[in-house]
């Protein structure tokens, strides 16, 4: 029974020890700048790259890989000899200091305009505190050699191709699109503010009423309160350390992840919608989870309370997905981007403030004597609870349909129905013998068969024109809009993403905003990332986004795009796209 608190304690010292240590990361350099990359296509046939390496910082020769884009075949790349030696965990290593010039040739499709490649390469700190990023991926898009960038500077053939990758990519404001420069511990402070805040929106609502319903039902007992709060605790840093790790793993592997990414799955989705519909059913008292699995009284029902606490903790880090909170998005971007153990450490910051208003209840015994007392009107609130969980339902079942059709809301309520014949089942035959209870293990894999079809269904194809008053993304409308001159706003939004929903009810889909972008000549451009796109996770990794919403202001003439905080006002959107439309200059 005391499993799940030491599990909760040993979590908290272990940030708060990584916490001191974490300080040792201050001064770590951007990835950008540790390893200052530029290109250079002079010369037909062969780009040519060059790092510039800040000292204390190396390049592994054995992370380097290149990869042609579109229309692109690379060939071999000659690379110098670098440093060798014998590392203990990586074996026979070569590494770069202060500077490495590499060529690649080449072989282009008929046809193509661009040189586009991917470069992919890891590097490490070599003194204390002595950490290695995770492995980078830099997306070129290069001139043809005798184009004016490519030729632009002939003294300098590396500044010139600097020049022109720069050119031909989106360009970035460097202090809003660089989250290394936010710090460690301005990293951490924002991490646990945007857990904290978390806590407050809709989608993590329901599952909050969960915990309510566990604390009221703890009463004066301190004991039990903290015994609550230790192990939603547990449950909430676990979860949040499971994705962290997940992502290390993942970027480590070259892959990129989003926060809410998983929601891009049609089968998580359903899931999801299968666990609200049963956690429903439990809180309007058609099931009562772990109150009798055989003849074991009191003590299983109290173990069944600390697995309840523990899930309830787990089931709002996965709820919470679809929501960014302000000062999140922040945080999140500084995770993705920086070294493990740092990543590690913002994931548990969010778990911690997100745990946190239940922590205090928990420890502090002034504030739990403010809670009502426990009695028979808390069964009554148990049942009012559960039709959030409901409307929770309701809401994946509208994503779903975006995402697979009809078919797929079809299969999923089909499921529901399948897990609530089961749940029903399951209670009438708690004192019944074996066979009974085997088909309620029968019906439970029928409702799965629904989910393993589902995630089958193809993604529905958008038919259809546009939204009226906006435009569809994609890299080659977006530089043709900016090669016109034109100020444009690029949303990045998601079906499944609260904010960006709450952002569009309240600013972006409002006749203001509309006659704002009338009297600016802006563009509104929008990109859905409700399933799977490559290109917008390309465009998402370019601004260092941990996921949706994504604001970018491009302004006219030219200039860097400038990302906008997570949750917009009318007032932040008039300012901007005014200067925007002034070519990015204060009025």
């Amino acid at each position: 029974m005391k499993a799940c608190t030491r599990i909760a304690w040993v979590l908290l010292l272990c940030f708060v020890a990584t916490l001191i240590h974490a300080q040792d990361l201050e001064g770590l350099l951007p990835i950008g700048e540790a390893y200052k990359l530029s290109a250079d296509t002079g010369t037909p046939g062969v780009v040519k790259l060059h790092w510039k390496i800040a000292p204390d910082y190396y390049l592994y020769r054995g992370q380097m890989k290149f990869t042609g884009g579109d229309g692109v075949t690379l060939g071999e790349a000659t690379l110098p000899d670098g440093k060798k030696y014998h590392d203990e965990y990586l074996g026979d290593v070569e590494t770069y200091h202060d500077h490495i010039d590499a060529s690649i040739p080449y072989t282009l499709a008929p046809g193509a305009q661009r040189i586009k490649l991917a470069v992919r390469y890891q590097g490490c700190h070599e003194v204390d505190p002595k950490i290695c990023y995770p492995p980078y991926v830099e997306n070129l898009d290069l001139p043809l050699p005798g184009t004016a960038n490519a030729a632009a500077g002939q003294g300098d053939t590396r500044v010139a191709g600097a020049a022109a990758s720069v050119a031909a990519a989106t360009p970035v404001d460097a202090a809003s699109a660089n989250p290394a420069s936010t710090g460690w511990l301005g990293a951490l402070l924002l991490a646990f503010a945007g857990g904290l805040v978390l806590n407050l929106m809709p989608c993590v609502l329901p599952v909050l009423s969960i915990k309510a319903v566990g604390l009221l039902e703890s009463g004066e007992d301190a004991a039990k309160a903290r015994r609550h709060a230790l192990t939603y605790t547990a449950g909430v840093l676990c979860a949040f350390a499971a994705i962290g790790l997940a992502i290390a793993a993942l970027r480590s592997a070259g892959h990129a992840l989003g926060w809410g990414a998983q929601l891009q799955q049609p089968l998580v989705v359903g899931a999801l919608v299968c666990v609200m519909v049963a956690v429903g059913l439990s809180m309007s008292g058609v099931v009562q989870f772990g109150t009798s699995f055989g003849n074991l009284g009191q003590g299983v029902a109290s173990r069944s309370g600390w697995a309840g606490d523990f899930f309830t903790g787990v089931l709002a880090v996965a709820v919470a997905s679809p929501c960014v909170a302000p000062f999140m998005g922040t945080a999140l971007a500084y995770a993705f981007v920086a070294p493990t153990f740092a990543a590690l450490l913002v994931f548990l910051a969010l778990g911690l403030g997100l745990a946190s208003p239940f922590l205090l209840v928990g420890f502090v015994p002034a504030l739990g004597r403010l809670l009502p007392r426990p009695g028979a009107w808390m069964e009554t609130l148990k049942q009012v609870l559960a039709f959030p969980m409901y409307l929770t339902a309701v809401w994946l079942i509208w994503v779903l349909a975006h995402q697979r059709g009809a078919d797929a809301v079809g299969l999923v309520l089909s499921a529901a129905v399948l897990l609530a014949m089961t749940l029903w089942w399951f209670e009438r035959s708690r004192h019944r013998r074996m066979p009974a209870r085997l088909l309620a293990v029968l019906l439970a894999l029928l409702a799965v068969a629904p989910l393993y079809l589902l995630a089958r269904l193809p993604p529905v194809s958008v038919a259809g024109g546009e939204e009226q008053g906006v435009v569809a993304f994609s890299p080659a409308k977006l530089a043709e809009l900016r090669k016109a001159g034109t100020p444009v706003l690029v949303d990045m939004t998601a079906d499944w993403c609260i904010t960006c929903k709450a952002n569009e009810h309240a600013v972006l889909d409002t006749p203001a905003f509309h006659d704002l972008l009338a009297r600016t000549g802006a563009v509104y451009m929008k990109g859905d990332w409700t399933n799977v796109d490559p290109t917008i996770s390309a465009f998402l990794q370019e601004y260092h986004s941990p996921g949706v919403p994504l604001y970018v202001v491009f302004p006219k003439g030219g200039g860097s795009g400038k990302v906008l905080p997570s949750v917009l006002t009318l007032s932040l959107m008039q300012r901007t796209l005014t200067q925007a439309a002034a070519g990015g200059q204060e009025r």
